[in-house]
């Protein structure tokens, strides 16, 4: 049994992680000669760099890649929150499952600009501001700056540079609280009197050295112009490109564009704040700093002893004698001297440790030598898990055989872990243990004492045995809905790391020349994406069982003597084995189930059983009514729903949340008999809705919108962001506006400017890049034609309808649009012009067309009565 370690060090810990390899295999650039100079590069500079943003995608990433790749600064990102309330380019999943999304985006594209650490605040996107003071307001001031102040005294950088400027410059209201906040967190990092409750944790005040904001252009003043368009012949590419295909990979927002620069890419830099003299135009922000390791009591303001500046000079020496000895064609010649240099650093921490400001930054030091030596030997250390007792594939034919998979694994469960340690140099290296570890225990049981040679690795199979305790992979940041504006920890990490640590790691203690150092790696499983081979995973430890409701959003009208509506329950089994239950509901009084209670097996491997239940809901006022699932096995209850939450080339990540199904009892009428085609874009959740109405919902595919009868259709959907990934919807759209013109009604949801209404709509009309939305969700709204069919019949729409609206009114309004068009609605933020391109309706010869930015996919999956109303009349306009 493993032992629970001691929260001892866990800050400093975090910090060392950071630099160790746990994740995936690395970039192309970051192995053999090329990654192996640039950790040589971080080694003979201390200088370190913090940039603060607001949201994934708002960094400056050519100027962290030059300064990481070719400068060799510890470049760390503070992202305010994690983009929850952003549109979704990829899928259906919005709010927290978004933020999840964005999270691992942000954290593939950091990889492209060699950011060194990653953080976020405690802070969540709550939808566009236009507005500062809405920002702080609903932020709170005092949580953000707590935040802030958190991560620059973990860090400590030398410089902070922020990517915004706190002023109308930048747009969006959160834009601008991250500009002016990091401000005030520069100096109130450094002051012992602001959160006193941190000190007492043990992290200490610190002052940033210097602090930029950018965004300069020019022709206006500016201190520093960082020229992200160099071409490094070392990555074979400049660090601007480097930075925009990693910028790419934030595929929910950016869609996967990646356009290539050539030729300058300047970026210009203001100097808020500096503790040393320097020039007015400055050659980068580090002037003025001795960022060598000799000049580090300089820099820090520290006065040592002759013994501790023979310490130092000892460390340079071996740096500086590793990066004489580097050969492109072999990197390992660097290896001895590394190897002396992580003794001379370590010999030097045990000497000056009264002074923590130098241990900190030597214990970085010694985690970039560990890393430095590992890749200068070309050390690669891999851990796949597998069920137990998989035999290895023999043969001649072994490399065809198909992978072994595996899902997540449960407490409890044996597995094993095929470990493989090899060197890619002509070096030998010492294996002194291999051992499995869970964050938060010492490494459990594994082998040793072996020797790894180039050309001959070392492999072993090691049985694991998860512990009954284990903890399970959830999110470390939850919040209890929507409206909350701010997450909560749900472990012991801090709020403000980007991740906890990887459930299951394989810890390798190697040594070469006698200096021992550690390699770690999240363990990973495999699953398989054929024909396109097999994607690697982290190994996630989950429940043994996740139950859900479908639907998990159900309308019922109002004035009904009672109704009976049938659901499933599905239950999903991770792990191994075979699983007998029961399921049951927890359900409002006087709401009855059959069965009340059904049994459920499972025969191990995440199989899935579906259990039908027909409930009987008497007669309803309006109001919410929330339905509870609830499995039982072996005497426990599981009462969560694990979303798994999977994207290419992004780390699967799990969502949890209650398993709850919500009814909403609307007072909603539609008109009876109809059939509606919906033409799903990105994903949504709308078509339930309708059905919930009481219309009959077709998707349509490209066959159907290319040949098929649409006149069958009362109306015909184009669901959000449809004509951004439907080419069968664009090439077929002639159909559909003569649908429209032989008596249907063509409804077009929120879209993006692919939508081109001069070419794609009946009249035209303008859907700029830079649309306007409407951010505010209880912004006023205004009936523009009361008497309209579409607010009058079957439903009589009032203010009332717009009230309790989720995270916004609307986005992408059209700003011209034709006389044909008749707009129906106005709102406007505070400080906003009018808004009425939101929802546009023309008559089209015998039909109707309906341009509707109204955010209608939010609001219907989340029961807002009003929403229903006003959609049922939508698709009642005859």
């Amino acid at each position: 049994m493993l032992t629970p370690a001691p929260r001892l060090g866990h800050l400093l810990l975090a910090l060392l992680l950071a630099t160790a390899g746990l994740r995936g295999r690395s970039l192309v650039q970051d192995r053999g000669a090329a990654g192996a100079w640039q950790a040589l590069l971080k080694l003979s500079t201390t200088a370190s760099l913090l940039h603060t943003t607001a949201h994934p995608d708002d960094e400056h990433g050519g100027m962290l890649a030059l300064m990481s790749r070719g400068r060799g600064v510890r470049t760390s990102l503070l992202t305010l929150n994690r983009g929850e309330a952003g549109d979704n380019a990829i899928g259906a999943e919005l709010f927290d499952a978004l933020g999840l999304i964005r999270t691992e985006e942000l954290r593939v594209a950091g990889r492209y600009y060699g950011l060194d650490r990653q953080y976020y605040s405690t802070v969540v996107d709550y939808g566009y501001s236009k507005r500062l003071d809405e920002a702080i307001e609903q932020w709170g001031r005092e949580r953000v700056l707590r935040d802030m102040v958190r991560v620059i005294r973990i860090e400590r950088p030398l410089v902070i540079v922020s990517r915004f400027q706190g002023n109308d410059r930048d747009g969006h209201g959160q834009h601008q609280a991250a500009g002016l906040l990091t401000r005030d967190a520069f100096t109130a990092a450094a002051d012992s009197a602001q959160f006193p409750d941190q000190i007492a944790e043990g992290l200490r005040p610190w002052q940033a050295l210097k602090l930029y904001m950018g965004g300069a252009r020019e022709h206006e003043a500016w201190h520093v112009r960082v020229d992200a368009g160099q071409y490094d012949p070392v990555l074979g590419d400049s660090y601007q490109n480097l930075a925009r295909l990693g910028l790419s990979y934030q595929r929910s927002q950016t869609s996967g564009r990646f356009v290539e620069a050539f030729g300058p890419s300047p970026g210009y830099y203001v100097r808020l704040a500096s503790r040393v003299a320097g020039p007015e135009k400055e050659t980068w922000f580090f002037d003025g700093i001795d960022t060598s390791v000799r000049g580090l009591p300089g820099a820090l303001g520290v006065a040592l002893p002759a013994s501790g500046t023979g310490a130092l000079d000892a460390i340079e020496r071996e740096i500086r004698g590793a990066q004489a000895a580097f050969s492109w064609v072999d990197p390992s010649a660097a290896a001895p001297a590394l190897a002396r240099g992580l003794t001379a650093v370590r010999t030097a921490i045990e000497t000056m440790v009264g002074e923590p400001e130098i241990v900190h930054v030597l214990r970085l030091k010694e985690a970039q030598l560990e890393a430095a030596l590992r890749d200068a030997l070309g050390v690669t250390l891999a851990a796949t898990a597998v069920a137990a007792g998989t035999p290895e594939p023999s043969g001649p034919f072994a490399q065809f055989a198909p992978a072994p998979t595996l899902g997540p694994v449960v407490p409890g469960q044996t597995i094993d872990v095929r470990v493989t340690v090899a060197v890619g140099g002509g070096r030998a290296v010492a294996v002194n243990h291999l051992g499995v570890r869970f964050p938060g225990r010492e490494p459990g049981r594994g082998v040793g004492s072996a020797t790894v040679e180039a050309g001959r690795p070392l492999a072993r199979t090691l049985t694991l045995d998860i512990p009954p305790d284990a903890a399970v992979t959830r999110p470390h940041v939850s919040r209890p809905s929507v409206a909350v504006n701010a997450y909560t920890a749900a472990t012991d990490a801090e709020p403000t790391d980007v991740a906890p640590e990887p459930p299951v790691q394989i810890d390798a203690e190697l040594a070469f020349d006698g200096v021992p150092f550690r390699v770690r790696r999240a363990v990973q499983r495999r699953e398989a994406q054929l024909p396109y081979g097999y994607a690697t995973r982290d190994l996630a430890v989950l429940p043994a069982i996740s139950v859900d409701l479908t639907p998990r959003q159900i309308m019922i009208p109002t004035g009904q003597v009672s109704r009976t509506v049938p659901i499933a329950v599905d239950v999903t089994g991770f792990g191994s084995g075979t699983t007998n239950g029961i399921v049951s509901l927890d359900l409002p009084p006087g709401w009855r189930a059959e069965p009340a209670a059904a049994p459920f097996v499972l025969a191990g491997g995440a199989n899935r059983a579906r259990v039908a239940i027909a409930i009987s809901v008497p007669g309803l006022r309006a109001g919410a009514f929330p339905v509870r699932a609830v499995a039982r096995v072996d005497g426990r209850a599981y009462r969560e729903s694990i979303d798994v939450i999977a994207h290419r080339d992004l780390e699967t990540r799990y969502r949890f949340r209650e398993a709850t199904l919500n009814v909403a009892a609307v007072d909603a009428a539609i008109a009876p008999g109809l059939t509606v085609g919906y033409v799903m874009g990105v994903g949504d959740e709308v078509p339930a809705a309708i059905e919930q109405l009481g219309a009959k919902v077709e998707l349509l595919d490209g066959a159907v919108l290319g040949h098929g009868p649409l006149a069958r259709y009362h109306a015909i959907v184009l669901g959000t962001r449809a004509y951004a990934v439907r080419p069968d919807l664009r090439a077929n759209n002639a159909r559909l506006l003569e649908y429209a013109r032989g008596g249907g009604h063509l409804i077009v949801l929120y879209n993006t400017p692919e939508l081109d209404p001069t070419a794609q709509a009946p009249y035209p009309g303008l859907l700029p890049n830079n649309a306007e939305e409407i951010a505010e969700q209880d912004a006023p709204v205004t009936i523009l034609q009361p008497a309209h069919p579409v607010f009058t019949t079957p439903n009589r729409i009032g203010a009332s309808d717009f009230a309790g609206w989720i995270e916004q009114r609307g986005s992408k309004f059209w700003s011209e649009w034709d006389r044909a068009y008749t707009p129906l609605l106005e709102s406007h933020d505070r400080g906003q012009a009018p808004q009425r391109g939101g929802w546009l309706h023309a008559r089209v010869g015998k039909g109707h067309y309906s341009y509707v930015a109204y955010a209608f996919h939010r609001q219907l999956s989340y029961g807002v009565p009003g929403a229903y109303r006003l959609f049922a009349n939508l698709l009642s306009l005859r």
